[in-house]
């Protein structure tokens, strides 16, 4: 009888020792192709206008709110808020000499107006014609340049101490101005008007006239809110730290919210192109969004 089943026995070993090799077929041209060809389709694919993009812009409110609060006590002018500016620039003007140093210091008022406008045109412009405004690898590049300017104003800050006037001062002023004026361009990128990540004021007067304002569902109303909520918590937290840590600190905790936004939006999902998208100027234009 054993040896009856001798041979399949064997059989049995035979089959648990088959070992099965997997060829590595390393991909072809034609797939090495196709995989470039997608690769480049993402990153110079247009960032598609969502609930993150929206995230995104009040992360970029809540830095500035940390930036302005920070920076205003030191050197008497705001970098992101050129409403204040306008008004003080024209107040010293007026003053005629008399001594407004604890209103306002001019130079630096005069310097962060036109850094702001540089940056805004500056990047406008190359979006608009050059590289596509919500092209991915532009808004990450530009977003990633901002992040630079932001850290450099603070080392500055660290290296040279508080001085509100002078090389120093008005170097920091331009470095946060441009950084500001490029970064408003995006809610005008992602056509989402009511949240422009600095300036107030039509966020205010368009949430009281908001016809739509008790409904329940109101897409408008509820991204003037969250903005200005966040310019407010920004700016408390930035006073915070201004007194607790100095401003140096502040700038850093600003220039980290924008590297996390450089980074996030990497990774946001593409915009399908199509011959009916329009990248002209008018995209920029603050009429509305598409996204409600």
């Amino acid at each position: 009888m054993q040896s009856a089943f001798q041979p399949q026995n064997n059989q049995t070993e035979l089959q648990h020792e088959k070992v099965e090799f997997v060829a590595v077929v390393p991909p072809t041209q034609h797939q090495r192709h196709q995989l470039s060809r997608s690769w480049r389709h993402y990153v110079f694919s247009p960032i598609a206008v969502n609930t993150l993009a929206e995230l995104e812009l009040l992360l970029l409110t809540f830095n500035i709110g940390i930036q302005d609060a920070a920076t205003f006590s030191d050197y008497r002018c705001f970098a992101s808020n050129q409403t204040g500016n306008t008004v003080m620039l024209a107040l010293a003007v007026t003053a005629q000499g008399d001594n407004t140093a604890d209103l306002f210091i001019l130079a630096n008022i005069g310097i962060s107006l036109p850094m702001f406008l540089a940056g805004a045109f500056i990047t406008g412009q190359l979006g608009n014609h050059v590289l596509g405004p919500r092209m991915r690898v532009w808004l990450v590049g530009i977003n990633f340049l901002q992040t630079v300017m932001v850290f450099c104003a603070a080392i500055i800050q660290f290296k040279l101490g508080r001085q509100s006037q002078g090389p120093a001062a008005l170097g920091i002023i331009s470095l946060l101005a441009f950084s500001s004026g490029s970064q408003v361009v995006l809610s005008r990128v992602f056509q989402v008007p009511e949240i422009t990540t600095a300036m107030a004021t039509a966020a205010w007067v368009d949430l009281m006239i908001d016809p739509k304002i008790w409904k329940i569902r109101n897409r408008p109303r509820n991204r003037r809110s969250f903005f200005l909520l966040s310019l407010f918590a920004g700016s408390l937290v930035g006073a915070a730290l201004y007194y607790k840590a100095g401003s140096p600190t502040a700038l850093v905790l600003s220039a980290s919210v924008k590297a996390i936004v450089t980074a996030m939006l990497f990774f946001n999902p593409s915009e399908p192109i199509s011959d009916s998208d329009d990248f002209s100027p008018s995209v920029m234009s603050p009429g509305g969004s598409h996204y409600q």
